[in-house]
C-alpha cells in the first residue's frame, strides 16, 4: 500500500513527497523492546505510518501497543514550557529525527520518542500480521542483533539517556 501525506494550497493538491513515521523505544530493567519485523526481517523499534487526525506521539504510543500488545505514553525529552494558554496544549519532543531512504517507497522522516509503560498487568505479544516476535535486549547483545546500523546507534543512546534514569543500562 502506498501512503502519502498531501497538501492542499487553494485548488492544487500536492504530495509532500515524504512518510511520515513515528516509533519508540521503551527501557526496563536495562534492557529495551524491540520488534522482529516481518518486511524487514530485522528488529527493530515498534513503530508506524501517522494516520489522520493523530499527533505525532499519538503515532508511536499507537503502533507501539498495536505491536507489542502493551499500553504505553510518550515522554518528552525537552522539558514543557507552561504558557498559561489553554489553545496551546503541550506534544511530547522526540529525542531524535531522521530521514530514511532506504526499505521505503519514498524517503521517510521518522520521528524516535521514550515511551514508558502505562501498566505491567499487559503480557508481550507480537502483531502477527507485522511482526515475527517481540523481544527485550541488554545493551551487550545490540551489536550482534540482526538490525539496521542506526537501530542499533538509537538503541544504544535509548538504552543510555532513558529519562527513567533507574531503568538505564549499567554495562
Amino acid at each position: 500500500m502506498s501512503r502519502s501525506i498531501l497538501v492542499k494550497e487553494g485548488e492544487v493538491t500536492k504530495d509532500t513527497g515524504f512518510l511520515y513515521i513515528c516509533s519508540g523505544y521503551l527501557v526496563e530493567s536495562g534492557r529495551v523492546l524491540l520488534v522482529h519485523h516481518k518486511g524487514f526481517d530485522k528488529w527493530v523499534p515498534p513503530g508506524g505510518h501517522i494516520e489522520p487526525g493523530e499527533t505525532f506521539s499519538q503515532t508511536a504510543v499507537r503502533e507501539f501497543r498495536e505491536e507489542t500488545g502493551l499500553r504505553v505514553k510518550a515522554l518528552s525529552s525537552q522539558t514543557y514550557i507552561n504558557s498559561q494558554d489553554s489553545n496551546a496544549i503541550p506534544e511530547p519532543t522526540p529525542f531524535y529525527v531522521d530521514v530514511e531512504y532506504n526499505s521505503f517507497a519514498k524517503p521517510a522522516i521518522v520521528q524516535f520518542y521514550y515511551v514508558k509503560r502505562e501498566g505491567r498487568a499487559e503480557e508481550l505479544h507480537a502483531q502477527a500480521s507485522e511482526v515475527h516476535d517481540v523481544a527485550w535486549f541488554a545493551l551487550s547483545e545490540l551489536d550482534t542483533l540482526p538490525t539496521f546500523e542506526q537501530v542499533r546507534s538509537v538503541a544504544k543512546h535509548a538504552l543510555n539517556n532513558y529519562p527513567v534514569e533507574i531503568e538505564r543500562a549499567s554495562e
